[in-house]
């Protein structure tokens, strides 16, 4: 094989080309070395085939001479015995039988024997190393003489007792047989010492072929290491070297951030993996830190990208010159950050390197001929005193940074207070899930009266959480944990049902409650399911459509299905149900999407009637709500009414319907029932 040596580079040299290259000299290799190895298993059952067949013609050989033995003795009691005329037959007759079994024996022994001797003389070894001809005659003259004594055996056994006893004289061939059986003897001693050493050489030709055989390969092996693996192996590890160092700058790439050069979220998340590891085996904590910039997209929109971009590294410079070299600190998100210090588990090291950080990062800067200020708001957590888990690290740290967004404070450190709140969020949210499925959501009612002469003109149905720890719940402190529409719809249903059932209870009373109004989620009007459902609540209790009013908010105008609830609504009105517009002039609505919106009601929302008396751009607002409604032929309903002056500018500005604290609070229909049917009434308007 001729020396393999590491090609040039830049000619075709690649590791690719060189393991190819390579490969076809290992098949080679490969090839050759299978077939010694072949070679020799070839050998070595070569040579124990014929040491088996060696051993098997030595084995019948002894077992011939054993039983030839066996006959001289059995033909000499035989002779003996014929020679005594007193003996009777019937003891005679089992040892002529003795006798023609050895015969037998001996006679399928001597096939047998030239059976193996067949074998033998077609193994390869025996071709190789063939007996000499003295050992064939010594073979053949045995089985001839041999041959010869069982002949005159034979005839001794087919005579006749009569002819024995008086042919006595007859017995002299074969005492002349038995007496040459020294011959024999010696002949067969020879045949076993012979087989013994044929075998004996044959296992020692194996022993050299086989060992040749093993330096052939050993020299090959040796011979590919040095002339082939070596050098492949070298390059291997040079190529992987430099695969590696590629790698690892791909790996501090991947986990850099490239605008700031601080980590980014996927090392955070591994480092993160890293040190709760190391608490779970040791105990050590640390704790992390939330960073939000405040005034961002400000800076973004005012002074363009570039000087946001100047803003973010003047953030990572403070970062870096507050928290320590073996702090991990990562940009996360456009504008967020987030900090890991190992070993820092104390609260007020923490909230002091939080302080610090939001001070740092607060200084003015330099951009192009602007002077730049931004702010951040920081929220902490500890491991282990907070959490144990990442998830659950995270989500305490979110937590606090949100108090700090909305607190006073820049830096927060989350507190079991946090703690509980969020808890006592997520048990409402459980709860929250099959609260209508255990019959929990009850209806309250808040009448609209005229307001000139406070009569009863309808009611607004109100939602409630009857929760069997917490009691009755305000719609505002569960409908933001509703993030399932499924729960909306069903939450939903419970109101409809239960309002049903109690105007179907007070018409039955004679009372005349007027139309309740019911808002109406968008869930159930972006299809037919809303109506649907209201239409088989009605036909349940006998109900009529004009019993009830249907709310929608101002947002409709601006919904992505704005058109499917503008059709709900349209079919809702065909029906004769009146459609209320409720919190009217919170939201982005334009006087083209109330002209084409059907509607019948416009409601005043309560931002507005708290402000009577306080600020007049509310009383404006309100002077034009009323104007608008009286103008497009709407009635205008005002909410949130709590005092007598509310009560007069709203009349003196035209509004005619109203509804708060003033007159009631929301109810139960068992109040309504006992109280509010005594108060005067009158007919739905």
């Amino acid at each position: 094989m001729p020396e393999m040596s590491p090609l040039p580079a830049g000619q075709g040299t690649s590791i690719d080309v060189y393991i190819r290259s390579m490969g076809r000299y290992y098949i080679g290799i490969a090839i050759v070395m299978t077939l010694l190895i072949g070679a020799t298993y070839l050998t070595v059952k070569i040579a124990l085939d014929r040491h088996a067949v060696q051993q098997e013609i030595s084995s019948l050989t002894s077992q011939k001479f054993i039983r030839f033995q066996q006959l001289t003795q059995q033909t000499r009691a035989l002779m003996n015995a014929s020679a005594d005329p007193r003996l009777p037959e019937h003891i005679v007759q089992p040892m002529l039988l003795d006798i023609q079994r050895a015969i037998n024996d001996i006679r399928h022994l001597m096939t047998r024997l030239r059976t193996m001797r067949g074998q033998l003389d077609s193994n390869l070894l025996e071709n190789i190393s063939r007996q000499n001809p003295a050992s064939e005659a010594l073979y053949m003259d045995l089985d001839r003489r041999l041959e010869d004594f069982l002949s005159r055996a034979e005839r001794i056994v087919t005579a006749s007792h009569e002819e024995r006893q008086r042919r006595y004289t007859f017995w002299g061939p074969i005492d002349f047989a038995i007496s040459a059986d020294s011959l024999l003897m010696r002949q067969f001693n020879s045949i076993i010492e012979h087989a013994n050493d044929r075998s004996e050489v044959s296992i020692a030709n194996a022993v050299s072929i086989s060992t040749a055989l093993l330096l052939m390969l050993a020299v090959l092996f040796i011979l590919a290491s040095v002339l082939l693996f070596y050098p492949l192996l070298m390059k291997l590890r040079n190529e992987h070297n430099r695969k590696m160092e590629f790698e690892k700058k791909l790996t501090h790439l991947a986990q850099t951030d490239p605008l700031t050069r601080l980590k980014n979220r996927s090392y955070f998340n591994n480092a993160l993996g890293r040190l709760l590891h190391r608490y779970q085996k040791n105990g050590t904590g640390f704790s992390m830190l939330l960073v939000d910039l405040d005034n961002f997209k400000s800076i973004n929109d005012g002074f363009g990208h570039q000087a946001g971009d100047a803003t973010l590294l003047h953030v990572a410079n403070a970062f870096q010159s507050v928290f320590d070299d073996n702090d991990i600190i990562a940009r996360i998100g456009g504008d967020e950050f987030a900090i890991l210090l190992p070993g820092i588990d104390d609260e007020l090291r923490l909230n002091d390197l939080a302080d610090r950080a939001i001070k740092a990062l607060s200084m003015d800067f330099h951009y192009e001929n602007n002077t730049l200020r931004t702010s951040a708001s920081a929220g902490g957590a500890i491991v282990p005193i907070h959490a144990t888990e990442d998830a659950g690290l995270v989500r305490v740290a979110d937590l606090a940074l949100y108090a700090a967004k909305s607190g006073s404070q820049h830096a927060y450190i989350f507190d079991e207070e946090t703690l509980a709140y969020r808890l006592e969020q997520n048990e409402l949210a459980v709860a929250l899930v099959s609260a209508a499925n255990r019959g929990e959501f009850i209806v309250h009612y808040q009448p609209k009266v005229d307001l000139a002469s406070g009569e009863h003109l309808g009611f607004e149905a109100l939602v409630r959480w009857d929760h069997p720890l917490l009691g009755l719940l305000a719609p505002g402190a569960f409908l933001p944990l509703m993030d399932d529409p499924r729960q909306i719809v069903a939450m939903s249903q419970a109101v409809i049902h239960g309002v049903c059932h109690d105007l179907r209870t007070w018409k039955n009373m004679a009372f005349s409650p007027g139309p309740v109004a019911i808002n109406m989620p968008e869930t159930l009007l972006i299809n037919e399911s809303g109506f649907d459902m209201l239409a088989s609540a009605m036909r349940l209790y006998g109900l009529e459509w004009h019993d009830l009013t249907i709310e929608v908010t101002e947002d409709v105008f601006i919904n992505r299905h704005a058109e499917k609830m503008r059709a709900a609504m349209m079919r809702f009105r065909e029906h004769g149900v009146l459609v209320s517009l409720d919190d009217f002039g919170t939201g982005f609505a334009s006087l083209l999407h109330l002209r084409n919106f059907p509607c019948d009601e416009l409601k005043i929302d309560r931002s507005f009637v708290a402000d009577i008396g306080l600020d007049k751009r509310s009383e404006q607002i309100i002077h034009a709500i009323i104007d608008l409604s009286r103008n497009l032929g709407k009635r205008c309903v005002a909410e949130g009414i709590e005092t007598q002056a509310q009560r007069e500018f709203l009349q003196e500005a035209g509004c005619s319907i109203g509804q708060g604290y003033f007159f009631a609070r929301p109810m139960s229909s068992r109040d309504v029932k006992e109280s509010w049917f005594r108060q005067p009434r009158a007919a739905a308007k």
